[in-house]
């Protein structure tokens, strides 16, 4: 009789719940977070995509979803980089992947990704006030922009 009491209540309870329904979706701005595109974000990793080998490959390829995909070909036929300008980002890159030659595409990526949110805001990307606690690999890439004479944040 017990038995069969604490099954009725499990079933009774597990209904209630079930009649709740199962929330859809998450909101964070419930919590005061807010996720948008960063702009210091995208001019870096569009500068990364401008970076081509002598034969005119990609020399980061990172995997990216089929809307990452479309994306990537668009910002191929709209961006229009200098050839002197495509030169500077290339050596850069070919000589960072040669210090870090066992690192993966994304592992490549992952200190330019930092260096973008450590820049002040677009269009000026100057450098952080304090550099001296930033990660050894972020401190790298950190004249990234400065190789070119900060001509990523301008307008080409």
């Amino acid at each position: 009789m017990r038995n069969l009491a604490f099954l009725f209540f499990v079933l009774v309870f597990s209904l209630n719940v079930l009649a709740q329904g199962v929330p859809t979706g998450f909101d964070l701005s419930n919590y005061g977070v807010k996720v948008e595109p960063d702009k210091r974000l995208m001019v870096v990793l569009a500068t990364l995509e401008a970076a081509r080998d002598d034969k005119g490959a990609r020399l980061i390829n990172t995997s990216l979803s089929p809307a990452g995909t479309k994306f990537r070909s668009e910002l191929e036929t709209d961006l229009t980089v200098p050839d002197d300008l495509r030169q500077k980002i290339s050596l850069f890159v070919t000589q960072y992947k040669k210090r870090h030659s066992q690192a993966t595409d994304a592992e490549t990526v992952a200190p330019f990704i930092s260096m973008a949110y450590s820049l002040s805001p677009v269009p000026d990307l100057s450098d952080p006030a304090v550099t001296s606690d930033l990660p050894g690999s972020l401190l790298d890439v950190l004249d990234f922009p400065r190789w070119f004479g900060n001509s990523i944040g301008s307008p080409v």
